[in-house]
């Protein structure tokens, strides 16, 4: 078991990487990685997601080619070896509302796993962007189901960019703001 020190190091070395080698990764850390989103806290232990594994590279390919920001293209989610869409349940109202947190809470806990596996990860917006309902219908999520995030997953080629983070101090408010 990890110390608590072991742990904010953990979470302090870990970076958003947005270019990897093509090595494939392993089905066994696939699915290790898959078991630390498994077990994200959710509301009401609804547990709404449900993950797709892309291996497909023209298929990843496609999805990097709808999933740009404007200009920004982003040619990591097809050089990643995989990508992992994350869906949620959608269909009961009164868990829709913490939808966006569960599979947030699943996907931070999958790109925690993959880093301490020494595989690297990156964030790829889902629901909230205009393509998608499109990738969803690629990849044929049913209705009632959301694509709400991706996460590129493979073998670092580098190491990352730090990520300078504002002091404690400047972030924390004790009772009131």
């Amino acid at each position: 078991m990890l110390t608590p020190d072991e742990l904010l190091t953990l979470m302090r070395a870990r970076r958003s990487i947005r270019r990897y080698r093509p090595d494939a990764v392993p089905e066994a850390l696939v699915e290790q990685v898959l078991e630390a989103g498994r077990w994200a806290p959710s509301a009401g232990n609804r547990q709404p997601w449900r993950f797709i594994v892309v291996r497909d590279a023209a298929m990843r390919q496609r999805v990097a080619a709808l999933a740009a920001y404007g200009p920004i293209r982003w040619p990591f989610v097809a050089e990643a070896p995989l990508l992992i869409v994350l869906c949620g349940d959608a269909r009961v109202p009164i868990y829709r509302q913490f939808l966006h947190e569960d599979i947030g809470l699943a996907g931070a806990q999958i790109m925690l796993q993959a880093h301490a596996l020494g595989l690297g990860t990156c964030w790829v917006a889902g629901d909230k962007k205009d393509y998608a309902p499109t990738i969803a219908n690629r990849f044929g999520v049913p209705s009632g189901y959301r694509l709400v995030g991706m996460v590129a997953l493979g073998y670092p080629a580098d190491a990352g960019k730090p990520t300078p983070k504002r002091p404690l101090q400047e972030v924390l408010h004790w009772e009131k703001w």
